[in-house]
């Protein structure tokens, strides 16, 4: 889909329903708000999702912090040999920092290609300044972690008994003592996951996961997921859970009884959250949350609750507004009332990018992070503002002028 037909959108062309299967990732979505997790999840023309607007310091964070956690899962499963050397530089080539870089720029780029959000879009980093904040960051961990090896427990290496080994994960795992990256589904839930590592330890099975960053507690609550995946569907209870964020473990141990309270409540969850999603729309949370919301541009009772009007926001520079256009003063300004009935003067940036549309009077708009300038009832778009058409098929950016027209 174009950019001008996506922005004169007004909500999705088809509404999504319950998923077939659930993840912890779209429950934790969907506790915050069902509306939300539908809005991103519907189809809108031939997108078969809400497309996010890309950023590039967040996809630059993402980059880096995947490969962390990939390269911390590398070394685990190494052993985690010492800086210098053979056995790490052999798993530091097996990893190829500079390659996977260039993988994960590459479908950044591939992604806002195709996203008509991406008006604009550049990623200005280069693989080469990625491997420069994955290296700096790893060396600054792992010098730690090599240090206190034995205090850790790195995994077994791989024997040659476990290589072509036929029957159940349960069988491999004892042979091999890990598995890694392991799909695990409950079976009579339809629900889904992936564990970062499965270790035996002393006939005991450990669940184990890689992050970086400060510790959440929603961190121990998708682990304890994992192991009730596990559990239910090996027959084999795991005797704890562990948290790896670079040096530091935090580790804890489980019970059946544990595990069974926490199926109960995802059962329940499941129940409440398909009879929220057979509706269309599903029920909106309202909160602080919404101005991250990828979709609110589509989501009428954000903007009926405060969105329209901006008054929640007045110490933010930044605001989501609902304006109607009373009046074209040029190719970049118009006049406008927002839903409050106050009268504004918009003006947009010339490096705005053409995409979203063209200017009509009386047409109603949403504009997501237009910039409140000194004067209280001046505004302005900029590259980082987006403006989506809502009663009529008419949006506003600078358009090039059609050759031999002019603008209206």
């Amino acid at each position: 889909m174009e950019a001008p037909a996506f922005y004169r959108l007004t909500g999705p062309t088809e509404w999504a329903g319950p998923p077939e299967t659930f993840s912890y990732s779209s429950l934790k979505r969907m506790a915050a708000c069902l509306r939300q997790w539908q809005l991103a999840s519907s189809r809108y023309g031939d997108l078969a999702r809400c497309p996010e607007r890309p950023n590039e310091a967040a996809e630059l964070g993402v980059i880096v912090h995947e490969m962390l956690s990939r390269l911390f899962h590398t070394m685990a499963v190494a052993g985690y040999p010492e800086l210098g050397t053979e056995a790490f530089r052999v798993a530091i080539a097996q990893f190829d920092i500079l390659g996977t870089a260039r993988r994960l720029i590459e479908g950044v780029e591939g992604r806002a290609a195709s996203n008509p959000r991406a008006l604009g879009f550049r990623f200005q980093a280069t693989a080469r300044d990625v491997y420069n904040k994955v290296s700096q960051a790893f060396r600054q961990e792992y010098t730690s972690i090599s240090a206190q090896a034995s205090r850790l427990a790195p995994l077994p290496q791989q024997p040659e008994a476990a290589i072509g080994l036929a029957g159940s994960r349960l069988q491999l795992l004892e042979v091999q003592g890990f598995l890694s990256e392991e799909e695990i589904r409950h079976p009579r839930f339809p629900i889904r996951g992936f564990i970062d590592l499965v270790v035996r330890r002393n006939g005991r099975t450990v669940i184990l996961d890689f992050k970086t960053g400060a510790s959440q507690p929603q961190y121990r609550e998708q682990l304890l997921l994992y192991a009730l995946m596990w559990w239910r569907k090996t027959g084999d209870l795991p005797a704890g859970i562990e948290l790896r964020y670079g040096a530091r473990v935090e580790a804890w141990p489980i019970t059946d009884a544990e595990l069974v309270r926490v199926e109960e409540q995802i059962e329940e969850k499941i129940r409440r959250y398909r009879e929220g999603l057979s509706l269309k729309p599903a029920a909106a949370s309202l909160g602080p949350h919404c101005t991250g919301c990828g979709a609110r541009q589509f989501c009428d009772d954000y903007w009926q609750w405060s969105g329209g009007s901006g008054d929640d926001q007045r110490q933010s520079e930044w605001v989501d507004l609902e304006v109607v256009i009373q009046n074209i003063v040029n190719r970049t300004g118009f006049v406008a009332r927002d839903r409050a009935g106050r009268e504004l003067a918009v003006v947009c940036d010339e490096d705005v990018p053409p995409g979203y549309g063209r200017l009509a009077t009386g047409g109603r708009l949403r504009l997501l992070n237009v910039r409140r300038e000194d004067a209280p009832s001046a505004l302005r778009i900029t590259r980082t503002t987006e403006v989506f058409g809502g009663d009529v098929l008419q949006s506003f950016a600078v358009a090039p002028t059609p050759a031999g027209g002019s603008k209206e």
